[in-house]
């Protein structure tokens, strides 16, 4: 069985899970498990992850950040780089290129962690135009990610969930000196800060919490040639399902890429920043 330790984004911060994994090669059966899963996050963590981690952890205790990560690592350890997308992003000609493509994972970027990170991020109040009170707000785990998209009272009227509302009101966790729970992080929202302060808030939160994977990789556009193209590739159930091309130009490339490091680029820019 092929397996590989990586070191977690988060290293340094967790009080309760070691700053490197050892991943293992998913079972056959296990990949049977996420390919027919409606609820692709639920069976990662509860199915995939305990047979594919050698440590024994709870993984809803998990940065989604270093969730993303470890889906990435596990993805290159068992099916190598190679992904297919539907569709090229060209600044440089301004086309979408939409067909069939093969692109390489590895050009999707990673931001680390500043050195020292202390999960405890602050808001100052005179950063907001009429709130007068520090808000303090945490890094989101995988567990308060689920937990919030999956929270009725963030639904809308129209039915759908406001997943920004949501994802703000679970990390905010302190403010002017009171403890808060998303329920009255959104009453702090909805009563006490203005629309344009909440826009501050929103921003803010999203600045000073943007780590980890990217969402863009960069590729060649089909049209003008431009290496500065993107893709889109999230990571759902979608990303564990390469085509037989995919595999094939990773069955070809892999004898020259044996040594590589399976996290990839992104590992690279890890180590550097370190």
């Amino acid at each position: 069985m092929i397996s590989e330790k990586i070191r977690l984004l988060g290293a340094g911060v967790y009080s309760d899970i070691p700053d490197e994994l050892t991943l293992k090669s998913i079972p056959t059966t296990s990949e049977l498990d996420y390919v027919g899963s409606e609820d692709f996050n639920s069976t990662m963590l509860e199915k995939i992850f305990p047979k594919a981690i050698e440590e024994k952890i709870n993984f809803n205790n998990l940065f989604e950040i270093d969730y993303h990560w470890i889906c990435r690592c596990l993805r290159f350890l068992n099916y190598g780089p190679y992904h297919n997308v539907n569709a090229i992003f060209c600044s440089d000609c301004g086309q979408t290129s939409k067909g069939d493509y093969v692109v390489d994972l590895r050009t999707i970027d990673c931001k680390p962690l500043p050195e020292g990170f202390v999960n405890d991020v602050v808001i100052k109040k005179d950063e907001f135009i009429d709130y007068g009170k520090d808000i303090h707000v945490s890094l989101l785990t995988i567990k308060d990610v689920l937990n919030a998209y999956d929270d009725k009272m963030f639904v809308s009227e129209s039915g759908h969930i406001n997943r920004n509302l949501a994802r703000i009101c679970y990390m905010m966790k302190s403010s002017g000196g009171k403890s808060l729970n998303p329920v009255t992080a959104k009453m702090i929202i909805e009563n006490e800060l203005s629309p344009a302060d909440y826009i501050i808030l929103k921003d803010r939160v999203n600045e000073l919490t943007d780590f980890g994977l990217r969402a863009a990789g960069k590729v060649k556009c089909p049209v003008c040639g431009s290496t500065e193209a993107v893709y889109i590739a999230l990571v759902d159930d979608r990303f564990f399902r390469p085509t037989l091309g995919a595999l094939k130009q990773w069955r070809d490339d892999r004898s020259s890429r044996r040594d590589e490091d399976i996290s990839g680029s992104a590992a690279e820019a890890v180590r550097k920043h370190n």
